[in-house]
């Protein structure tokens, strides 16, 4: 991990559930949301850095558990923890998952005119099919004012 002020770079150094060999991404950049750091990632990174910097213990992984002994989380774990970040936001986890993340993510770029090469290069994808395929959903409009004033 390379932090700056304005952005966090991730070196992906292990085989992921997406790559392929001799394809594997490698790195992940974060960068400043500058119109507004309330909901900005890399404000949020650095917070969860700063509350978690005591608890660390020489510990590599940037999640780590909030019980003793603070050691990295599974991925198990990980899905627990952004399904339950879906269910407080009202989203229905029983019919979006913490995989929709990515298809929704990504089907919003390309209705907000985002050139489909660009899309491709910042998620990893190598292929305009697997996109068309698997990714491009229809975007699902607010059925209410706050959840559109918090989307949009």
């Amino acid at each position: 991990m390379k932090l700056t002020e304005s952005a966090c770079q991730f070196q992906i150094l292990q085989h992921t559930k997406t790559s392929k060999p001799g394809h594997s991404w490698t790195s992940i950049t974060i960068s400043e949301f500058e119109q507004d750091h309330r909901i900005c990632p890399l404000t949020a990174l650095k917070e969860y850095l700063a509350r978690t910097q005591g608890l660390r213990n020489g510990e590599k992984y940037l999640f780590i558990s909030y019980v003793k002994p603070h050691q990295a989380v599974s991925r198990d774990t990980i899905s627990r923890w952004a399904k339950s970040v879906l269910e407080c936001s009202g989203i229905d986890s029983h019919k979006f998952s913490p995989c929709s993340t990515r298809a929704a993510a990504s089907s919003r770029a390309k209705q907000k005119d985002i050139p489909l090469d660009v899309i491709l290069t910042h998620v990893g994808w190598h292929s305009a099919e697997t996109f068309r395929k698997f990714y491009d959903k229809p975007v699902i409009p607010a059925n209410n004012i706050m959840t559109f004033a918090i989307l949009s």
